[in-house]
């Protein structure tokens, strides 16, 4: 199967059709810094046919629906985390929306949300633009991060995937860097997937808002500790598409159709 992307339209990159719990797309992260501790700034990424992407869309807003407090000790949820020696984002235990926005609003994978192992949130997040994938980094390679779309009025929209990164392939998703952030005292290896809007049960090309979820509780998700950026969706606003972007997107639609045909 193939998901078509490249930097403005979309280039192939191989994937399977994803149910809870998914599998994803597979990218290569090219980055510069290989201190576990310090900066690591993400320039771009490689899908797996070499198509290069180096636009990406930006968290600017975060909206807390639910977070579990954080009273001392490894209690609590989502909290702001970032690497021993990095120049930007911050370490908040107690993280508030701008907490989270902070780290997550940049390219330094070094910024992250820490979550706790038996913590439980909720976590709407809003990009500057409309996006064609979701790029979602996760440190240790032993947790799960739960992602479901948002429309224009808060309203969860197509399907609740659930990305589990302990059953995934962990050598082919590795992002080929560790960090070690002032939260933990040792470096872990971090994984990378990618979901498209399909994967997400998504037709509409303008949707820039989702929830991320994590469960608590002997069956949970095990605190996942993550990034996420989306690519961007060209020309097209968060809204209603153009009828240009329609017949674009039926266009991309066949060509998808018509390679998994083929595969």
């Amino acid at each position: 199967m193939k998901n078509l992307l490249t930097t403005g339209i979309i280039a192939s990159a191989s994937l399977a059709m994803l149910a809870a719990p998914a599998d994803a797309f597979t990218f290569t992260s090219n980055f510069t810094g290989d201190a576990s501790k310090g900066d690591i700034w993400l320039q771009s990424i490689q899908l797996e046919d070499g198509s290069i992407v180096d636009s990406f869309s930006m968290i600017t807003s975060a909206n807390i629906v639910a977070n579990d407090a954080y009273t001392g000790g490894n209690s609590g949820a989502a909290s702001a985390d970032r690497g021993d020696n990095t120049t930007t984002g911050v370490k908040v235990e107690n993280a508030t929306a701008a907490d989270l926005v902070t780290n997550l609003s940049n390219l330094n994978l070094n910024n992250i949300v820490d979550t706790e192992d038996s913590g439980s949130f909720e976590i709407d997040l809003f990009f500057d633009k409309a996006i064609d994938n979701l790029l979602i980094w996760e440190r240790g390679q032993n947790s799960a991060l739960a992602v479901q779309a948002l429309d224009e009025n808060g309203a969860l929209i197509g399907d609740k995937v659930v990305v589990d990164f302990r059953t995934l392939d962990k050598t082919a998703h590795y992002a080929g860097y560790s960090i070690d952030t002032l939260e933990i005292g040792g470096a872990q290896k971090v994984n990378s997937v990618g979901l498209t809007l399909a994967d997400l049960g998504l037709t509409d090309a303008s949707i820039n808002s989702f929830r991320f979820f994590s469960e608590g509780g002997p069956d949970g998700y095990n605190g996942p500790d993550w990034k996420i950026l989306g690519t961007q969706a060209e020309d097209v606003s968060v809204g209603v598409p153009e009828p240009g972007t329609v017949l674009g997107l039926t266009l991309i639609s066949g060509l998808v159709a018509a390679a998994r045909r083929k595969k």
